[in-house]
């Protein structure tokens, strides 16, 4: 039996002591159709002949680990690194543990590919994006200086540079690396797509400029395949169940996933069929959770955008929602090829799309007051009563705790944003609040790494919060920041991009949120969320006023802990929390983009 197998394989070669280019090309071949077993059994009969032969095994590794063998890919794969070294093989190992969540057995080999290759772009590229990965943003920007040295030139590495500078709240310095990775590389959408996210966040863009931006987007990534799109067979029934599919990588314990769960769990299930394609790697209890309420199950995470699309064909959408925007790893490139009747824009990205191919974005009539935003959207705007989205507090969030400049002394404002949101233009107010509030600190969150930290007192030092006012820390444990805001009194909302999901946690835990309104949907987020839980004169229009509103909350503290007390209370009684009615205005909204389509066929 053996005998004839290796004849079948090797033909009047079947003694021979290896394998030639011939076969590695026809195996090669094969895996790359995905006729994985056939590529294991031919990789088993030519190590039975030779066992040392490096290229076979990393053969086998591959074939073994597409039929999810993992452990014993891996096994063979690093036979191959104990025969014959090299780069490659290392960066192979490296990936593959780190899907398997063995960070540290990952980072060992792609450090050993440097050691190995120390002139490998591939090995300092694939070091600095685990790094990147892991919050380790100090090493990650070293590595991706050294490979910039040996190739200035290279898209990829500058690219993640910028999205290390960009975690780092070095935004300026992000946006030009950005901009440098697309003038190598201009046909990378991701990095285009990481760029229009960065520019979202700057004080020193117009958000006309920005638009355009998105337009531009648009144009040299989607409308090839916009312009391509197939008609849709969809039964042009106005009073139908719908099919509406919804489209994230974050479908899981994730800020999104906090909005969209209890809109799933209130959808009608008479009206709405729910599809949930989920590039989600590691389902977890939120996952089960809206499965539990009626939604399917899609992984796509496998998936590329054409096959994606395809997917959405088959399954006969109605309504296909995004829930990313341009934030990484979106699907947008799927949404341009048209797979729903009706595509809309929802949730994940407070801007426009850019495409055409996006019919609708749903908003509110605060963050985008009627005749303000219009020119901003390629999207018509769809506004729901209230508010836009519905937020649902996570399990075990701990007690509210009592107001802490009772017992310090001393009021402490604090803010709980990721370090990119803020900008020069809020440092400079928070500067002026200490200033007018004696004795005052200020907290800052998520600033991780010696680079970050350092730009961050060098800008609050620049604006004049000395450093004895001023306490960094670093991101920490969902658990723990929860805590965080126990020892905070005032939270202060970042500008342009407001705050939203920490806005919500803030109210949740006691503290009133001072906001900067601006003029578009990222300045205005905030302006829904205060509107909406009955605290209007917190929004101010103007610096001074957000000054004025911040410094008179601190200096009258018996009203202050009043209004901590009882802020859950508000929230929970608010629209913000009410996802019953969120559903149905979501609902309503469906219908009439439905009902308009229909008329549109007929």
């Amino acid at each position: 039996m053996l005998g004839s197998l290796l004849k079948r394989v090797f033909g009047a070669r079947s003694g021979a002591a290896a394998v030639d280019q011939s076969w590695l090309a026809q195996t090669m071949l094969l895996r790359q159709r995905g006729l994985n077993t056939e590529v294991v059994a031919r990789c088993e009969v030519a190590l039975a002949l030779s066992p040392d032969q490096v290229d076979v095994l990393k053969l086998l590794a591959a074939g073994l680990f597409a039929q999810g063998k993992t452990s014993e890919g891996i096994r063979q794969l690093r036979l191959a690194i104990d025969i014959a070294p090299s780069a490659d093989a290392h960066i192979q190992l490296g990936g593959v543990l780190a899907t398997t969540g063995d960070f540290d057995g990952a980072l060992a080999s792609y450090r050993s590919a440097v050691v190995q290759q120390p002139r490998s772009i591939a090995a300092w590229h694939t070091l600095a994006a685990l790094l990147k990965a892991l919050a380790r943003y100090d090493e990650a920007e070293e590595c991706c200086d050294a490979g910039l040295r040996l190739d200035s030139s290279h898209a990829g590495l500058k690219y993640t540079q910028s999205t290390i500078l960009f975690e780092q709240a070095r935004l300026e310095e992000a946006i030009t690396a950005a901009r440098e990775s697309l003038a190598i590389e201009p046909d990378n959408p991701a990095a285009h797509s990481a760029l229009l996210r960065m520019l979202s966040y700057s004080d020193a863009q117009e958000p006309a400029a920005t638009f355009r931006e998105h337009q531009a987007w648009a144009a040299r990534h989607a409308r090839a395949l916009e312009t391509s799109a197939l008609p849709h067979p969809n039964l042009a029934d106005p009073a139908r169940r719908l099919r509406v599919g919804f489209v994230s990588p974050y479908i899981h314990k994730h800020a999104v996933t906090f909005f969209l769960e209890s809109v799933i769990e209130h959808h009608d299930r008479a009206q709405l069929d729910i599809v949930l394609y989920a590039d989600v790697a590691r389902p977890d209890e939120y996952s089960a959770r809206l499965q539990a309420h009626g939604a399917h199950w899609r992984k796509t995470i496998d998936l590329d955008h054409a096959e994606l699309a395809d997917l959405v064909r088959k399954d006969a959408i109605d309504i296909l929602v995004d829930l990313s925007g341009h934030t990484t790893n979106n699907r947008l490139l799927a949404f341009a090829r048209k797979p729903a009747p009706i595509q809309v824009n929802w949730l994940g990205f407070p801007s426009t799309t850019g495409m055409p191919s996006m019919d609708y974005r749903i908003t509110d009539a605060y963050c985008d007051p009627p005749g303000l935003t219009e020119h901003l959207n390629s999207e018509t705007l769809v506004r729901l009563p209230g508010i836009y989205m519905a937020w649902r507090p996570p399990d075990g969030t701990p007690e509210v705790e009592p107001l802490p400049a009772l017992t310090n002394r001393c009021v402490t404002f604090g803010t709980f944003h990721s370090a990119f949101k803020i900008t020069p233009t809020i440092s400079a107010l928070w500067s002026r609040i200490l200033q007018r509030v004696p004795g005052s600190r200020l907290r800052v969150m998520a600033v991780s790494g010696v680079s970050a930290e350092r730009h961050m007192r060098a800008m609050f030092t620049g604006c004049g919060i000395r450093a004895e006012q001023l306490e960094i820390l670093p991101r920490l444990s969902f658990e723990v920041y929860l805590a965080a805001y126990g020892q905070v009194d005032i939270a202060l909302d970042t500008y342009p991009y407001h705050g939203a999901t920490t806005t919500c946690f803030s109210l949740w835990m006691g503290l009133p949120v001072v906001v900067l309104a601006g003029t578009s949907h990222a300045s205005r987020a905030d302006v829904s969320m205060l509107n909406n839980v009955g605290l209007p004169q917190l929004i101010a229009q103007t610096g001074d006023a957000y000054v004025d509103i911040a410094a008179g909350l601190a200096q009258n503290l018996p009203q202050l802990a009043i209004l901590r007390a009882n802020l859950r209370g508000m929230m929970a009684r608010s629209p913000n929390a009410d996802g019953r009615a969120c559903a149905l205005n979501l609902e309503r909204a469906f219908r009439e983009m439905w009902i308009s389509w229909c008329t549109r066929q007929a």
